[in-house]
């Protein structure tokens, strides 16, 4: 079976995020070599993009409410707050490397048990009439040519599948994808217990 995985599944596993267990599960089995696991190339870069982004976002708001709070504790009613809000703070900026190492971990799992979708120009190319066609953003329409082009040319069971509702669960995207024999799932539980009832395995309570 092929299992189709975006940015949204490399950063929930970075951030160990609430679905996180489902993600790492999906892995263990794509190591297992039970799943065939693929990935857009694309989505390796857009999900370091993000990590970047999010690190410089905390910075900046970590800068802004240090000198609120350094304002607020002044004031004798908070002063007893002030190993709290520094609590808060520290949590603001600490974590962003471990972050890293495991969006980077996951990366080379999946490099390594599955297969990366490498970008092309037909790829490139599809990707613009989907962005057209379908009203994705260009990065989404990159990830949607990347998944129509595989599917396209590899036979059996597959499935695509991304937290990205307002995009990805569109209805033509569906249409277009199950043509193709590749069902949506817009929930990584849901998917842990598709995968396992499609191979034959009773889905853990």
């Amino acid at each position: 079976m092929i299992v189709y995985v975006e940015t949204n599944f490399l950063l929930e596993l970075a951030y160990l995020q609430e679905r996180s267990g489902s993600c790492a599960e999906i892995l263990r089995l794509a190591e297992d070599r039970s799943i065939s696991l693929v990935l857009p190339a694309f989505c390796a870069a857009e999900a370091r993009a993000t990590w970047r982004r999010r690190v410089s976002d905390r910075q900046e708001f970590h800068s802004q409410l240090r000198e609120h709070v350094r304002g607020i504790v002044r004031s004798a009613p908070y002063r007893a707050l002030k190993d709290q809000f520094e609590q808060l703070l520290d949590a603001l900026v600490s974590g962003g490397q471990d972050v890293r190492h495991g969006l980077e971990a996951a990366v080379s799992v999946v490099a390594d048990a599955g297969e990366v979708i490498s970008l092309n120009g037909n790829i490139i190319n599809l990707a613009y009439a989907i962005e057209l066609i379908y009203s994705l953003s260009p990065q989404d329409a990159l990830v949607l040519a990347s998944v129509q082009s595989h599917a396209e040319h590899h036979a059996g069971p597959k499935c695509f599948i991304t937290q990205d509702v307002r995009d990805f669960s569109q209805q033509v995207v569906f249409r277009d994808l199950t043509a193709m024999g590749c069902k949506v799932i817009v929930n990584f539980d849901d998917a842990v217990a598709h995968i396992k009832n499609a191979l034959g395995a009773k889905p853990e309570s």
